[in-house]
């Protein structure tokens, strides 16, 4: 009886397990789709144990292993399912742990572009002068070097030169000068 209990929770676990994984991987589905059960306002990626994709890997995992303990090794009862619930638990725990480091990789990264004021910056593409149009520098912002917008208060500033960053606009654009 305890090997047919095993065999479903085996199956079923590992078809939902896979086609959660699936529905992810071609259309997808991020944590927000993962349905938290035990979600308590951290949704800052933090590490969460209960959820869709932890608990089918928990069954999946103690399925599996309850199969094998009572058929491959002939365990008793009791040994089996102490096995199979531990072997799911640590399923789990991986589950959500992997959960969790892809939700980090996914967070945007916030700088503050006021740290680039006063800094010298290269043009990376060609400023024209005063008025007519953008051009790119690259500058250190936030610790990062980024490639950022940038227009001139003067004349035209060539590839390859130095500016220094005098003033940042609310789009985000720098306006810069010829370093001296």
């Amino acid at each position: 009886m305890d090997v047919l209990v095993y065999l479903i929770m085996a199956l079923l676990g590992t078809t939902f397990f896979v086609l959660r994984l699936a529905i992810a991987l071609f259309f997808g589905g991020d944590g927000d789709m993962d349905g938290d059960l035990a979600d308590h306002g951290g949704g800052d990626g933090a590490f969460n144990m209960f959820s869709i994709l932890s608990i089918l890997a928990f069954f999946m995992g103690a399925g599996w292993m309850g199969l094998t303990c009572r058929i491959d090794w002939d365990l008793n009862s009791m040994v089996s399912a102490i096995a199979a619930a531990s072997f799911g638990f640590v399923l789990m725990m991986m589950a959500s742990g992997l959960m969790a480091f892809a939700r980090k990789l996914n967070q945007a990264v916030e700088y503050d572009v006021g740290t680039a004021l006063g800094k010298t910056a290269n043009v990376y593409m060609s400023i024209p002068m005063k008025g007519d149009g953008k051009g790119k520098i690259q500058v250190a912002v936030s610790g990062r070097l980024k490639t950022m917008d940038a227009v001139s208060i003067g004349p035209p500033i060539k590839e390859f030169s130095s500016v220094t960053v005098i003033s940042v606009r609310d789009d985000g654009t720098f306006i810069v000068e010829p370093a001296d």
